[in-house]
Order: structure tokens, then C-alpha cells, then sequence
């Protein structure tokens, strides 16, 4: 008789915990994390640890020196995170970003301390959605989708049916093989996208990868056609015709509203024209923009006030940044070196410093000084 040991907590669970710990993890016991927890397990964030680790890689630069967040700041950001109650799963995160600016030249971003992003789950029954939706129905939400909703409909709280203007149109196509999750590419090259479009490769999982290229929903110019021409310059070592599985076409809808209402129904997402407008990428906006909704209805709250009050600032920033971006396309990224490496901390740092909130405000009338001091900067 042969005599078999399934215990998976001895054989499996606890060398895993063993070899963590050696690695340097800290492990945490059932008890530990329900007092993080304050003894509720419908909470996911773990407060003391969020709190220092929050206090200890977040900062902001103001006439030179470094300023720490205050601690009634970062307490007031882990209660916005547990009250919108959003689990994520995230695939893979990203490491590296290739910038390619056309006429030889490149940026490489590096995360090598923090991620610059992250693959999240999406479809299938672990995916973002599924978790979205049946918060949502947990809490007595109706959802109604694959259905042709009126502007003047009254009968909906809030509206998330996607483009309402078409200002983008994207071609892509998906692939197999073999892939680096951890790195991504970006084609900012003329030749291929005149004006407001770009191309992308981007590693799905180990096995996937999708690319795609976007323009301008009225230039004369074929998506199919800069596609194929996007992977002999900058793919040809990446991709593989025989590998190719299917393609696909996107539109892209941005704007800064006014207000995001239409009667009594509160538009959210794409829909409201909550896109980033330089990458055309607005998981984040949607996300929180559906949560500030339903907190506005909740608790009897402007949404207007509410997603201005975190997003307009935001927006109008990108919304310069495009227009700077299409200028320096136009000419052919000249300010930048042949190759430059730049860390993920430093565009943050750069970002939420004030200084480039002073050249941003005034660079059309003064388009020389922002390059001059952007480049010493970099």
C-alpha cells in the first residue's frame, strides 16, 4: 500500500511562509490583520501599515526643499480608499517604458523602485469587472447594459455608455508568443501619426501582447496601413505574423465638460469625457469618477463640485501637455537627446512640483523658457 502525505499546509504553505520571511517579508498573523482591519473584515486595507508606508514615499517639492504629507493627509487618503471598497488584481507590474520619438531618438522610463503601472485584470470571473459589479449589486444597485439609453431618459442615475463624441479612432492587433511583462513600448514617430495619435506594444500576459495605433478622427490616413509599417521599424524582433490572432478597432472619446449631467442622470467615465487626453487611457477616471457618483447620490452632494474638486486640476494640466506634445512632434523632438533614461520618481517629482505648474500656465507665451528649463531639468 503505498502511503501518501497530502498535509499542503507542511508541504507547501508553510515552506513558502519560511522562505518569505527569510527573504525579509514580515509575516502577519489572523490576529495581527484583523486589528489592522479594526476587527471588520469587509475592510481590505491594512491602516498602520498604509499609513507608513504612505508617510514614507510620499512628498512634495515647494522653492527647493522637500515637505512630507501631513499625517491628517495621509489618514484622510486611507479613509477615501476604504470607503470606495474597490479590490483590483493586477497581473503583472511595469518596470520599463521605450519611448520612441521618431528620427532615432528615445526616452527609457525606469521603475526600478516603484512601478510605473500595472497590468490589471480584465474579463473573465476574477476580473475588475465582475468584482465592480457585484460590489455594486451587494449594495442593492441595478445594472441594465447592452441597452440604447435616451439622452432625456430619466429613469437612470447614472449613465457609463461609453463615447459620446468620436475624437480618436484606433486600429490594434493581438498576438501569441513569448513576452516580457514588465516592459512596454510607445511610438511617438510623425511619419506614423501626424498629429494626435501614437502607437503602443503592450506584453497582456506572458503569452499575449496587443498593438495598436490611433489618429485623429478625421486625418486621411490609413490606420492599416501605419500599423504594418509601426512593427517593421520598431516590432520586428517582438512580433511574429504567424502568431497573429485577431484585430480590433477602438474610438476615443475626451473633454473637459462643464458639467457632467445630463437632467438627473450623472454621467461617469468616457461617457462624462474623463480620458487622460494625451494617452487616451481612463480606467482611473472611471473608476472614481462612478464612485464620486454614487457618493453624490448617497449623501445629497454636488457631483459637479465633487469631480471637479478631484479631477479638473488634473485635466487641464494634460490637456496642456497635449498641446505641448503635439508641438514638439511637429518638431520632431528636437529638445531631447538621441537617448535618455529617466527614472519614474523624477517625472512624479517633476509633476507635482509647482514649478512646472508655473511653466505649463504660461508656455504659449513663452515656448523657448519651458524647453530651455524642462531640458536642464531632465
Amino acid at each position: 500500500m503505498i502511503q501518501a502525505n497530502f498535509d499542503e499546509a507542511k508541504q507547501s504553505q508553510l515552506p513558502a511562509v519560511e522562505l518569505l520571511v527569510n527573504m525579509g517579508f514580515k509575516y502577519l498573523s489572523r490576529n495581527d490583520i484583523a486589528h489592522q482591519r479594526d476587527m471588520d473584515n469587509s475592510k481590505f486595507i491594512l491602516k498602520d501599515i498604509a499609513f507608513n508606508k504612505l508617510r514614507e514615499i510620499n512628498s512634495y517639492e515647494y522653492k527647493e526643499k522637500v515637505y512630507k504629507f501631513s499625517d491628517k493627509n495621509i489618514h484622510d487618503v486611507i479613509e477615501e480608499l476604504e470607503k470606495c471598497n474597490i479590490k483590483i488584481n493586477w497581473r503583472e507590474r511595469i518596470r520599463e517604458i521605450e519611448i520612441f520619438l521618431g528620427s532615432g531618438r528615445k526616452i527609457l522610463i525606469l521603475g526600478k523602485k516603484i512601478p510605473i503601472g500595472y497590468t490589471i485584470l480584465r474579463g473573465g470571473e476574477n476580473s475588475l469587472e465582475k468584482s465592480l459589479v457585484k460590489s455594486a449589486e451587494n449594495l442593492g444597485v441595478k445594472i441594465i447594459t447592452n441597452f440604447e439609453v435616451k439622452e432625456n431618459d430619466p429613469d437612470f442615475d447614472i449613465l457609463a455608455t461609453g463615447s459620446s463624441q468620436v475624437l480618436t479612432l484606433g486600429y490594434g492587433q493581438i498576438f501569441r508568443g513569448k513576452f516580457e511583462t514588465d516592459k512596454t513600448k510607445v511610438i511617438f514617430d510623425q511619419k506614423l501619426t501626424p498629429s494626435l495619435g501614437y502607437g503602443y506594444f503592450y506584453p497582456w500576459s506572458q503569452n499575449l501582447a496587443v498593438v495598436k495605433i490611433s489618429k485623429r478622427f478625421d486625418e486621411k490616413i490609413s490606420l492599416e496601413e501605419s500599423l504594418e509599417k509601426l512593427k517593421k521599424e520598431y516590432l520586428a524582433k517582438d512580433l511574429k505574423e504567424e502568431d497573429f490572432l485577431q484585430e480590433f478597432f477602438t474610438k476615443r472619446s475626451f473633454q473637459i465638460p462643464n458639467s457632467a449631467k445630463i437632467n438627473n442622470s450623472l454621467l461617469v467615465g468616457e461617457r462624462a469625457g474623463f480620458q487622460d487626453q494625451l494617452f487616451r487611457f481612463g480606467i482611473r477616471y472611471a473608476i472614481f469618477s462612478g464612485y464620486l457618483a454614487a457618493k453624490s447620490i448617497i449623501e445629497n452632494l454636488n457631483y459637479d463640485k465633487l469631480w471637479k474638486k478631484h479631477f479638473l486640476n488634473e485635466f487641464q494640466k494634460i490637456a496642456k501637455l497635449k498641446r505641448i506634445s503635439q508641438d514638439l512632434k511637429r518638431k520632431n523632438f528636437a529638445i531631447f537627446p538621441e537617448k535618455l533614461e529617466i527614472p519614474i520618481e523624477k517625472i512624479k517629482k517633476l509633476w507635482l512640483s509647482r514649478e512646472v505648474d508655473f511653466l505649463l500656465n504660461f508656455y504659449p507665451l513663452w515656448p523657448n523658457l519651458f524647453f530651455n528649463i524642462f531640458r536642464k531639468s531632465l
